[in-house]
């Protein structure tokens, strides 16, 4: 959720489900305290840092909860005493009248403490880091303490707008109730550290009476609920009879890439449409698949098809932009659309939104921004935004690429994908992707479903080969292919 958001189903839950803001606020402090409890040490000296809202009253039940536990802790306020307001200085009073002290804000507590507790700003926070809370988040950030930041470290924005600079870095952050937007988004990932969420207990009703955005994160236990298992009596037009338009004769790889991952991940039947120069290339990569002649006609190629991925590696002239455009028009299966084929999609959108038939695309920022006509910078800026306007849009899956993958559905539903590494930034990674979407969308009967599982085990190879040894420097598209029998296994019927 975004910080508004969550600022809603609080509301939600104080007004209309009659639960006090000041006990949410208690159930916030002492999940934040057991989970300080359960990484720190009996000696582990403790800082809490305070501001305004209901981050600093917060903060002033985590202080509490741990004195109770006789552990050592140095309460320091930041703002004046009096702008403190409703719960937050409600939970101030108490924690005075149990007998604790809290002092002004003087960096010598620096040398006292083995951990900082950031409870200056909650999600409230917009643009610049204003004075106090400015030096004092760079005091924070020089102190050589881990931090341990209360729902999100102070500073950064509960959505996905630019992290300001000078924003807490934590080295662990206690997340309330929900994520939050800004975790999966970059730079504001780098500032969470380790990140775990807590309950306060408000209910699931809360959150379905009031927010209309839906998002999730896409996890293992979903992939192993949908994983769809094989009959005895199957055979190979069981599990999907799929054709990649993909290939050149600059660039062969592209073809054998893709091919090699349908085939890995599962596709019974993969017919590869290239070049005839291109056929022995990439036959000799990939044994098991059919292929195609590129210069006979498409309709004779998407016949019988279950799902169709084209362009990665194909160029496109004038033919490949007709081809393109009697798939988007004609094929009546699911269409992946990538790399070059994307490049000229912008002039079929009419084409892509009368279209009755799945159609998945698959661009990293730099082809969605040329889709929308704006900068990479401006998709990054704004990934969960751009890709849900556009999948509700033009009715078509968005897998927008990159950290943390989003896939954007047409009712307006986002899967966010929490696999992969740096190793995946390599030339060949997204082809791969597309043969592994094709291989699922092929044979599940959702296409939400196929699509995210393919997004999280293309991530969770990255992670597979990085455990296993292989750095991200030396990590290739050809890897993640190979790595996929045993990624299937951990993740599949045995998950």
């Amino acid at each position: 959720m975004t910080g508004e958001e969550m600022g809603s189903v609080d509301r939600f839950a104080i007004e209309q489900l009659g639960m006090p803001g000041v006990m949410l606020m208690e159930n916030a402090g002492r999940a934040v305290s057991e989970r300080l409890l359960a990484h720190y040490g009996d000696d582990e000296r403790f800082l809490v840092l305070i501001g305004t809202g209901n981050n600093g009253g917060d903060g002033f039940v985590i202080a509490r909860a741990l004195k109770d536990m006789d552990r050592s802790v140095d309460v320091c306020l930041i703002p004046p005493e009096e702008k403190l307001k409703g719960d937050a200085k409600r939970h101030k009073e108490l924690y005075e009248k149990a007998g604790y002290t809290w002092a002004t804000f003087d960096p010598v507590f620096f040398h006292k403490t083995d951990v900082i507790i950031d409870a200056l700003l909650g999600t409230g926070i917009s643009g610049a880091i204003r004075e106090p809370y400015r030096g004092v988040i760079q005091a924070i950030n020089e102190a050589e303490r881990p931090v341990v930041a209360v729902d999100l470290p102070s500073g950064v924005p509960g959505d996905d707008s630019p992290v300001p600079e000078g924003a807490a870095l934590a080295e662990r952050t206690i997340t309330l109730q929900q994520p939050k937007l800004s975790y999966y988004t970059y730079p504001g990932r780098h500032y969470y550290g380790e990140t775990e969420v807590v309950s306060i207990g408000i209910p699931p009703i809360a959150i379905a009476n009031t927010i209309p955005t839906k998002r999730n994160v896409w996890k293992r236990a979903d992939v192993a609920n949908h994983w769809q298992s094989r009959a005895a009596d199957s055979h190979k037009g069981s599990h999907g009879k799929v054709g990649i338009i993909a290939g050149s004769e600059t660039m062969p790889g592209a073809a054998a890439l893709t091919a090699g991952a349908a085939v890995n991940a599962g596709a019974g039947l993969t017919t590869v449409n290239t070049p005839r120069s291109v056929m022995p290339t990439v036959a000799a990569h990939v044994p098991e698949a059919t292929y195609f002649p590129r210069d006979e006609t498409i309709e004779s190629f998407y016949e019988n098809k279950d799902g169709i991925a084209i362009g990665p590696g194909i160029g496109f002239d004038a033919k490949g932009r007709e081809r393109l455009k009697t798939l988007i028009d004609h094929f009546e299966g699911p269409l992946i659309v990538d790399a070059d084929g994307l490049h000229v999609l912008d002039e079929m959108l009419e084409n892509v939104r009368e279209r009755e038939h799945p159609l998945i695309i698959t661009p990293h920022p730099g082809e969605m921004a040329a889709l929308i006509d704006a900068s990479p910078g401006e998709v990054n800026r704004r990934r969960f935004d751009v890709a849900e306007t556009f999948a509700r849009e033009h009715g078509v899956y968005v897998v927008l690429k990159g950290p943390c993958t989003l896939v954007a559905t047409p009712s307006g539903e986002t899967w966010i994908n929490d696999t992969g590494n740096a190793g995946l930034a390599k030339g060949g990674s997204g082809d791969v992707l597309t043969g592994m979407i094709l291989a699922f969308v092929a044979r599940y009967e959702n296409v939400q479903p196929a699509v995210s599982t393919a997004v999280y085990l293309h991530g969770y190879s990255a992670d597979h080969l990085l455990e296993r040894g292989t750095p991200m420097e030396t990590m290739t598209a050809s890897n993640i292919v190979k790595a996929l029998p045993d990624v299937f296994r951990r993740n599949g019927t045995s998950a």
